[in-house]
């Protein structure tokens, strides 16, 4: 009689205890899946695919008018140099260093140079970085001249300078992309007081070859 008094105890003495872990599991349903449940750790922030300090360079030619040199046009070969950030996929932003080299009617060597700040749109593209981008800033620009034309100075006073772009980015690589452009720059070349300012511009077909470093 005893032993069943002190087994009736005992059981009743458990009943909370199983109650409880009963409700701890009803509240925190996930506590059974944790002992097997595999463990994937999928980073908290993953950049955009034109998110980062961007490069460019590039190379190409174009169709160059000088307003000191008459109202034809003659053929340059390009070179740009780019650095910038890229805060998303839709905008970014750059420094963007160009120079455009040839030769007038007369065999002498003309360089045609600007520096511009630009900022860059999307068009239209994708979260893998193709897409087409339009390009506008402003700047400066200048002449340079082999032999020296403006009195002993091989070059031409600074003037102010726009210059824009319609490119299209083909990844090639993860943080890499090849990214054809039409360009266009337009500079100032001031002259002494008195006489009307002249102007530069160049319009042209580069390859450029673009860096996305995250």
């Amino acid at each position: 009689m005893t032993r069943t008094i002190l087994a009736l105890a005992a059981a009743l003495a458990a009943l909370p205890l199983a109650a409880r872990a009963d409700d701890s599991l009803d509240r925190h349903p996930d506590l059974l899946g944790r002992a097997y449940a595999p463990r994937y750790y999928e980073p908290r922030y993953r950049p955009q695919a034109r998110q980062g300090l961007l490069l460019s360079l590039g190379a190409g030619g174009g169709s160059l008018y000088l307003s000191p040199e008459g109202p034809g046009r003659f053929g340059a070969a390009d070179v740009d140099f780019r650095i910038g950030y890229g805060f998303s996929d839709q905008f970014q932003t750059f420094m963007e260093f160009n120079t455009d080299m040839g030769s007038n009617y007369y065999g002498d060597r003309i360089g045609s140079w600007s520096a511009t700040l630009r900022g860059q749109l999307l068009l239209i593209g994708d979260r893998a970085g193709n897409g087409l981008n339009v390009n506008f800033g402003a700047g400066f620009g200048g002449l340079t001249y082999d032999p020296a034309v403006y009195g002993d100075r091989p070059y031409a006073p600074t003037g102010f300078a726009l210059a824009g772009g319609l490119s299209y980015d083909a990844r090639i690589a993860p943080n890499m992309a090849l990214s054809p452009e039409f360009f266009f720059t337009w500079h100032e070349i001031p002259n002494f007081p008195g006489t009307p300012d002249d102007v530069s511009s160049i319009y042209g077909i580069r390859l450029n070859l673009l860096w996305y470093l995250h």
